[in-house]
């Protein structure tokens, strides 16, 4: 199927009301559709389910999921994306107005105010903002596609949720075979005129809280310093977006019955809620006045059909070994993503806050971030 076709495919499921996911992992040159075939909702029971998971960063009820095999695939194997130039994203437009930047700069003092007289020591504050757009959502898509070869980037349609697009730099939980392995990303830079030694020690310690938070509640589920492997903390590129991040591998067991122990424990991460998470979880439903609903949330492939294809080294046992269909997981944290009406998209961004963190500082650094969705529209 070439591009043409296959983004008429898609424009034609989104008119259709279907749900459904278009998506793209990160490094790869492959677009999957997946057009659920059944109406009416899935919504996960216990993680040993196989298809695309989509999950709101409140544990209301059972996150929402399109089961593999109440659906159609359709693949577009290589996706060109042109150079796009990451600079553009300094020049899109950043319209807000006097009262949504006096709201989020007093929200955020209030954080740190409550950070330094309480138990309370890394709070993620929010908030959305409302543009006007004059393209599709299938557009959008391409255009992020472009953008960020190295993102996770994706368009769900659901009736219970409309439309979302995202491009999002961070993965929750990915497994493979018995191995899987997570991150702790924290910390924003632009990466124009950058240097190693910009980054501050507040963005240091702030990386720190979620690295340690993430290897403790690992600790929990039984893994153990000599089970669990910890990288060094590194600069990782994201667009036109620096992060410091930490790469945290281990073994699992039982991949059915793990995978939903290890996301329910990972989730929501200090990168997206805090430390304590109850505490941190708490002051965010009481002072951020808006429902996140699915930013911050995960989403992507969990236990979905992976075909491992035999090498032609008759003489390689070890690869003839994994000939055979497998089954996968890649949940990314639904980061740097929007939700689409006709004519007006609403952008979610956030920031960690500590007890460091300077109020109008931590403003600019949410309209820093803007610009990763905004260079799409």
């Amino acid at each position: 199927m070439n591009v043409s076709d296959f983004f008429q495919l898609l424009e034609q499921t989104l008119e259709e009301g279907k749900a459904m996911v278009s998506y793209r992992l990160p490094g790869k040159e492959s677009v999957q559709l997946l057009s659920q075939t059944r109406s009416g909702s899935f919504r996960i029971k216990d993680f040993a389910e196989s298809g695309f998971i989509f999950s709101p960063f409140k544990n209301t009820e059972n996150p929402l999921f399109i089961p593999e095999k109440e659906s159609i695939k359709t693949v577009l194997a290589f996706f060109n994306s042109t150079n796009a130039d990451l600079d553009s994203t300094e020049k899109t437009a950043t319209d807000f107005n006097a009262k949504a930047k006096s709201d989020h700069i007093n929200l955020v003092r209030i954080g740190v105010e409550t950070i330094k007289k309480t138990e309370l020591k890394k709070v993620v504050l929010s908030r959305k903002e409302l543009q006007k757009v004059s393209i599709s959502a299938s557009e959008i898509f391409q255009n992020l596609l472009s953008l960020y070869p190295n993102a996770f980037v994706y368009i769900w349609s659901h009736p219970e949720t409309g439309v979302w697009i995202g491009a999002t730099p961070e993965t929750l939980l990915k497994t493979e075979r018995t191995k899987f392995s997570t991150m702790a990303l924290a910390g924003t830079r632009k990466l124009q005129n950058f240097s190693e030694n910009d980054w501050t020690q507040k963005e240091i310690v702030e990386q720190q809280i979620v690295t340690d938070s993430i290897v403790f509640k690992l600790k929990e589920l039984g893994h153990t310093d000599e089970t669990l492997k910890v990288s060094e903390t590194y600069t990782s590129e994201a667009g036109s977006l620096l992060h410091l991040r930490t790469d945290i591998s281990g073994t699992v067991k039982n991949n059915t019955t793990e995978i939903g122990a290890i996301i329910k424990a990972l989730h929501p991460t200090p990168a997206i809620c805090g430390l304590p998470t109850k505490a941190a979880y708490k002051f965010i439903n009481d002072h951020e006045n808006y429902d996140r609903e699915f930013y911050t949330g995960y989403l992507g492939l969990l236990n979905m059909t992976t075909a491992i294809k035999r090498s032609s080294r008759t003489r390689n046992q070890e690869n003839q070994a994994y000939s055979s269909i497998r089954k996968d997981s890649s949940i990314f944290v639904n980061l740097r993503c929007l939700k689409f009406n006709d004519g007006e998209v609403e952008i979610y961004v956030g920031g960690g806050i500590t007890k460091d963190s300077d109020p109008t500082s931590e403003w600019e650094e949410t309209v820093n971030k803007t610009r990763t969705i905004k260079a799409a529209l």
